[in-house]
Parts: structure tokens; sequence; C-alpha cells
């Protein structure tokens, strides 16, 4: 499926808790949003943290879309379908909930466990939650405080599942497996300028001509005075970008560049299919980059574990939901933040 993703999830939503929201709407809370092998989930506590998730899209980004939010096109499904934001949140809620329970059917494998006083302050934050919300925001949501300390449980089930998950990795990465060289580039576009007033441009072929011969004295420029040549058109862009032998990112033709140089060497000018490049070698092993590689590489196979770990559980069992209960979540009323009083 592909999709248009927004960084906001169940987990961001913590803030939620201390928010007073306002809103309306209602469901059949009794019936069974989904099971997962003989285990009931209730379609009420389903609405709530579908209820939840979208609170926090509301939140951040209903001023960018408008009204329409929900109905935004997000991208389309495998089949080429469209599916809109409304669909696309509901299906990561979808996902969340089976790995949250999940998580907790398998709180044995790490022995993981909730205690006496962690469950007494759910409780607690689920009451605070209720209390600081307007009646309209707690009916909206479809919240009570069961299914607030449930999400508030799950959250804490996660977070130790997680931790122990992560806890199985190998966190050794050689200097050689994370080596990063750096380069300072100067760069300008082939095919786009400013104009006299500042103005973006694109150029005619004369134009092309004329800036492609004006970079080329700046690539001899660079050769003597690499700082005084960063600033010597308006249309250079400067910055400094470390790789190692995984890089993907930037164009081969630079990175080839780069590779041939020694510290301290410059390049002639390397002309891609967007951009003119002048590169510096400032370090052939840069031990910040390398080390800063180093937490990316083991954050990356912790990240691979987890969900190693989480997709064999999802192939020992069986989620299955029940869609016309489910459909009947809708996201067709906005929320919205209340203004808080305060006094000096």
């Amino acid at each position: 499926m592909k999709m248009k993703r927004f960084t906001a999830c169940l987990l961001a939503g913590a803030f939620l808790l201390s928010t007073a929201l306002t809103g309306c709407g209602s469901i059949d809370a009794g019936a069974t949003g989904a099971t997962l092998d003989d285990q009931e989930i209730s379609l009420g506590f389903m609405n709530f943290m579908a209820k939840y998730q979208q609170a926090i899209y509301d939140l951040n980004y209903s001023a960018y879309f408008g009204d329409g939010m929900w109905s935004t096109e997000m991208g389309v499904d495998d089949e080429g379908n469209p599916v809109t934001m409304t669909e696309d949140v509901k299906n990561g809620v979808k996902d969340s909930i089976e790995n949250l329970y999940l998580l907790e059917k398998h709180m044995g494998d790490y022995g993981v466990s909730v205690t006496d006083e962690e469950t007494a302050k759910i409780q607690e934050a689920a009451a605070a939650f209720i209390s600081g919300n307007s009646s309209k925001a707690v009916k909206q949501l479809g919240a009570t405080e069961e299914y607030v300390a449930e999400m508030l449980r799950l959250y804490t089930i996660q977070k130790k599942m997680q931790d122990a998950i992560y806890a199985e990795v190998d966190t050794n990465v050689s200097d050689e497996e994370a080596a990063q060289r750096t380069f300072t580039y100067i760069r300008a576009s082939v095919s786009k300028g400013k104009d006299a007033d500042g103005n973006s441009i694109d150029y005619t072929e004369e134009q092309k001509t004329e800036f492609e011969t004006t970079m080329k004295g700046i690539a001899e420029q660079a050769k003597t005075d690499f700082d005084g040549a960063k600033e010597a058109d308006e249309n250079l862009y400067s910055a400094s970008y470390s790789y190692g032998k995984d890089e993907a990112s930037m164009d081969e033709a630079v990175i080839a560049a780069a590779d041939a140089l020694k510290e301290g060497g410059i390049s002639d000018m390397i002309t891609t299919e967007d951009y003119y490049y002048v590169i510096r070698l400032d370090s052939e092993f840069d031990q910040e980059a390398t080390d800063n590689k180093k937490t990316t590489i083991v954050n990356q196979r912790k990240a691979d574990h987890y969900t190693e770990v989480c997709d064999g559980y999802k192939e020992a069992s069986e989620f299955t939901v029940n869609e016309d209960a489910w459909a009947q979540v809708t996201f067709d009323r906005l929320f919205t933040v209340e203004a808080a009083e305060t006094e000096e």
C-alpha cells in the first residue's frame, strides 16, 4: 500500500491526558470489534483508541487540511483504490491494537508484568483523564475509565516488552562497519536560479549555458579558496555530508568523487542530472560521524528485531476484525481544544 504518512501515533498522544477537548458521538460499544485467537476485544475500546488517535490528528493537522481532512486521499491500496485519511488511520489503529494484545499475550516470554504500584498510577491517570475533559469530549471519544486504563496498561506492557526485546540485540558495532567520511559541498541547480529581485526562476537554455560557465569559474576558485567560493554566487548552497559503505542518498557521482580524494582535497566540478557540485574532503575518518552512525545502526537493529518478534507473534495467532462493527467508527466531527482559564 502506497501512503503518505504522518508522525502522529497513539503513543504520541499522551499529552491529551491533560488537555481539555470538546466534541460528541456514539456507537454500539458492547459489540465485539475484533478477536485475537479466543480473546474478544470490544468495539467500545477499539472506538476509543481510534477516536483518541483522531483527536491527536485533529489538534495537529486540521488547521492545514480544513474540515475535509478525513476524506483527504492519502494514497492507494494494493489494488490501486484510493484510501482516505480515515481509512489509513483506522488501519493503523487496528494494527496497533493487534500488536498491543499480542505483546500482552506473550508477556511470559520475557518475564514482564504490571506491578500493583503501576496499576494504581494507571487508575489514577484514567480518572484524571475523564475528569479533565468536557462531557462532550468524553462522549465523542467513547471514553470510560476502564478504556483509558486499558490503553495505559497495554502501553505499559508494550514499553516493557519493547525494552526486553531490544535487550536481545547485539549493540557492538565496529569502526569498520560504521566508518564515515565527511566532505563539504558547494551545490547549485542545473536548471533553476534567482532573478535580479531574488525570485526563483527556471533557466532558459541560454541562462543554463551562462550559469554553467559561472559554475566552472567557481569550481576553479574553490581549488585555492574553497570557503570564499561558497559565497561567490547567490544561487549556491553549501553543507557538510557524511557517508559510509552503505551510502544510498547522495548522488553516486558525488560519492565517487569523494572516494577519490585525500583529506583536504578538492574536486573538479561534478555535474549530475539536477545539480552542479564541488566538494572538499574534510575527513577520511570522521570519529564523531562514525559514533553517530553506530547509534543509528544499533537503533535499526533494535527496530528490525522488534518487528521480527511481533511478526512472529502475528504468524502464530489469528486476528479477525468485525468489519461491520468497525465501520460504525467514523471521524465526522472534529475535536478542538478549549482555552484554559488562568490566574495571575
